[in-house]
């Protein structure tokens, strides 16, 4: 092989090599940023599961305290009663609790009524409202403590409950279940019985 050749070839080997190096630099520095961004998004979702347990907790929504006005609904017909909601818990229309979009699981709202100025407590147990203008959704027991069951949207303000509101509320969301009224007594004939009594002649 000739000199000139030789001199050749060792400036393509050269070439190549100084091109080469660089990209090989980009390529671990990219992988390097790759890893760090995947590890600081990690992070941050542990943070929030973190923070999100601690609220629970404590009955609050640190750093993001709700403040809204709105319409509410309610739910709890027969077919949604028990259904499994977003916690996990089976959903129990005779207690009070609530499906909201943003609330931590587990925190505890204020809903007051601008209609009636009745309050309730509620522990948001569920995501929702899905329907367009609801800022959240109640269950029968609470939609009954603030006079909403008959109309079935209310006006209200919605607020991050406090601690000696929390404290005041029943005790595990509970509830005075939701029965119909009784029906009287009635004997054989369906007839109620003060009737069947007046018929045979007594008092």
């Amino acid at each position: 092989m000739s000199a000139l050749r030789r001199a050749l070839l060792g400036s393509v080997f050269v070439t190549t090599a100084l091109f080469a190096l660089p990209t090989a630099h980009a390529a671990a520095a990219d992988a390097q940023s790759g890893t760090a961004w995947a590890e600081s998004v990690q992070k941050a979702l542990a943070a929030r599961d973190a923070q999100d347990e601690t609220d629970a907790d404590t009955g609050s929504v640190s750093g993001r305290a709700v403040s809204q006005t709105g319409m509410a609904s309610w739910y709890g017909a027969a077919h949604q009663h028990l259904h499994r909601t977003s916690s996990g818990a089976r959903f129990d229309r005779n207690r009070l609790t609530a499906a909201h979009p943003t609330a931590p699981l587990g925190s505890k709202l204020r809903v007051t009524s601008e209609e009636t100025g009745r309050s309730v407590v509620v522990t948001v147990n569920d995501r929702g409202p899905y329907s367009h203008g609801r800022i959240i959704d109640l269950s029968a027991a609470a939609a009954a403590q603030l006079g909403m069951l008959h109309s079935g949207v209310a006006h209200v303000s919605v607020q991050t409950a406090t601690p000696e509101e929390v404290a005041a509320a029943p005790e595990g969301d509970a509830a005075p279940s939701l029965t119909a009224p009784s029906k009287p007594a009635t004997g054989k004939r369906g007839r109620p019985l003060h009737l069947q009594r007046k018929r045979f002649g007594h008092p």
